[in-house]
């Protein structure tokens, strides 16, 4: 058995005891029943805002390790088949930079790459295999206002989210998997990075499980058919040795300050890393939510796009991609 295929049971089942337990204490509830054919009240969402709801009960502390200083302590303001089609049903999706919204495919097939197939096509075949959240169900977003990139005051006075389904959390694996990995990391560059046993576990869970995906699939396709190469090699068929590429791409560490090891490609573009008192990378949607829910950044609106002529958001829940500040 290979690196990846060899992770016990229970090192997955610790994932999924982290992020219930981190999740309840932001007030979401893993374990809720909530009719996914039901909107939340809005009346319910106020109660929230304003503290009225019953606090969550918090799992009882048991030996986990105790998460690793967070890069926003104050609030800011700034193995598959390679010649056959590619049949996908609704199903878990990988984690976006910045993609939430529209699009929730039943069935999709396509044809597997070949060494005729373009970069942008590429793209544009992940994008649509990928099974994203149905907006104003399984999420509600409210971007207020739009706004040039030079201007730094404060286009809006709300937060951007207003509702993201709980279930979502429970239902998607690479959803679950990904949230444990967002707290093992010291954001502030110059920090050197201290990698656990469970660190590295809860990173292989998380490949394991976009693996499984459409797009990842695809994207391995993609890069055999191209006959790419990685620090010399080319990409192997087997799926397993495409998961170590992976994971040092993602998550070896390397230095950004000069020296020490203190970031990694994941952390950098996932989580955001702090330098100088600015943020880079944050490139996530999920870190956004949670953060927001912590109240630890401030939504202050979204980025004029080039085509629109007005300043005032066109809409609240169809804009697949959001440039934030």
């Amino acid at each position: 058995m290979g690196f990846f295929d060899d992770l016990k049971a229970a090192a997955v089942d610790k994932v999924r005891e982290k992020v219930t337990r981190e999740l309840a204490e932001l007030g979401i509830d893993l374990n809720s029943e909530e009719d996914d054919s039901q909107e939340p009240e809005i009346a319910e969402i106020a109660a929230e805002d304003e503290g009225d709801s019953p606090e969550p009960e918090i799992a009882d502390e048991d030996d986990s390790p105790e998460p690793k200083e967070s890069a926003w302590s104050k609030p800011l303001k700034p193995t598959s088949a390679w010649n056959t089609p590619l049949n996908v049903t609704s199903s878990s999706s990988t984690p976006s930079a910045h993609a939430i919204a529209p699009s929730n495919p039943s069935s999709v097939s396509f044809p597997p790459p070949d060494a005729d197939t373009t970069f942008n096509e590429a793209v544009q075949k992940l994008w649509d295999l990928d099974s994203r959240l149905t907006p104003n169900k399984d999420y509600k977003i409210d971007v207020q206002n739009s706004k040039h990139p030079s201007y730094k005051g404060d286009a809006a006075d709300e937060p951007l989210f207003t509702y993201v389904k709980p279930a979502i959390f429970r239902k998607r694996p690479t959803f679950t998997t990904f949230v444990a990995l967002l707290n093992n990391y010291s954001a502030y560059v110059g920090q050197e990075e201290d990698v656990t046993e469970q660190e590295l576990q809860e990173n292989r869970a998380f490949l394991n499980e976009i693996m499984k995906t459409a797009p990842m699939k695809y994207c391995h396709q993609y890069c055999v058919a191209k006959n790419v190469t990685y620090k010399g090699r080319e990409i192997s068929t087997n799926e397993s040795k495409f998961k170590q590429i992976l994971n040092s791409i993602w998550f070896e560490l390397y230095s950004r300050s000069g020296g020490r090891k203190d970031s990694s490609g994941f952390e950098h573009v996932f989580v955001g890393e702090v330098k100088n008192g600015s943020v880079s990378g944050f490139h996530n949607w999920i870190m956004f939510y949670l953060e927001e829910k912590r109240g630890k950044v401030d939504f202050r609106g979204y980025i004029k796009p080039r085509s629109r002529e007005s300043f005032t958001a066109e809409t609240n829940d169809d804009d697949p991609v959001l440039t934030l500040q």
